[in-house]
């Protein structure tokens, strides 16, 4: 997976502008958000629905529960038991590869969590979770007991904290708080640092890499080099994610699936 990110990055930042890209599929629905796997599956989320596309950019399945509200965020690190959150009544609802709710609902105040904003796929079939309430990250195993909890983040680190994405990589945690930047913890929910990236919205982590979208630009962050460089992209994008060779684009137009054409 590495090499073929680095095969990747080399290929859309060397390139000519554009010429390398040759277009999968495109989806005209909206979207609020997007997920992308690592087997080339793509999530459209729109309000409580959520739509699961093959690789072809076929539908093949659909999951809502209109009775818990919108959902707020999806983890797909994971793609057999994709994580939804939905905050605004406190709850998370693990899927499997078909969106079958064979898990049920989880309500988090039957956990500890006062406010599941966010929530993350770990190692060992863990999970994250952020609570909005009390400015704390949890560590839950597969049977939903905690393993780790953090303190008051915001008064821990003296910073005024709305996180809004988090995921797990490499045995870190990263939690985008668009003021201050992408927090680094390890997986016992210690701080480690910073990354000075602020005002973002979405990002993927890579090995040494981050890769964002800002002001329709899709953009690598080098977190050794401390550099950015652009990938072109043949539209503006709203979110991007990138798995091998293949690019999501969220658009304004809607979804666009993108592969490298040369070999």
């Amino acid at each position: 997976m590495i090499r073929a990110f680095i095969a990747f990055l080399l290929l859309c930042t060397a390139a000519p502008a554009y010429a390398q890209w040759k277009e999968v599929y495109r989806i005209k629905d909206s979207a609020d958000f997007i997920a992308f796997d690592n087997l080339f599956n793509l999530y459209r989320v729109k309000g409580s629905e959520l739509f699961k596309y093959n690789s072809d950019g076929e539908l093949q399945f659909r999951y809502s529960d209109k009775q818990i509200g919108d959902i707020n965020t999806i983890d797909v690190t994971y793609p057999m038991r994709p994580l939804l959150t939905y905050p605004d009544l406190n709850y998370v609802v693990i899927l499997d590869n078909t969106l079958s709710n064979n898990r049920g609902r989880k309500n988090m105040l039957d956990y500890g969590i006062s406010l599941a904003t966010l929530a993350t796929n770990s190692v060992q079939n863990h999970f994250w979770f952020y609570d909005g309430m009390n400015f704390s990250v949890s560590r839950f195993n597969e049977n939903f007991r905690p393993i780790s909890r953090t303190g008051n983040l915001a008064q821990v680190l003296g910073i005024e904290l709305d996180p809004v994405a988090m995921t797990e990589f490499g045995n870190r945690l990263y939690i985008n708080n668009p003021s201050s930047g992408i927090m680094v913890f390890d997986i016992y929910g210690t701080y480690l640092k910073t990354i000075p990236l602020k005002n973002i919205d979405t990002f993927q982590v890579f090995e040494n890499e981050i890769a964002y979208c800002k002001d329709g630009k899709l953009l690598m962050y080098n977190t050794l080099l401390f550099k950015t460089e652009e990938i072109s992209i043949p539209v503006p994008c709203r979110a991007a994610y990138i798995q091998k060779n293949r690019v999501a684009l969220l658009t304004d137009e809607g979804i666009l699936v993108l592969k490298n054409s040369n070999p």
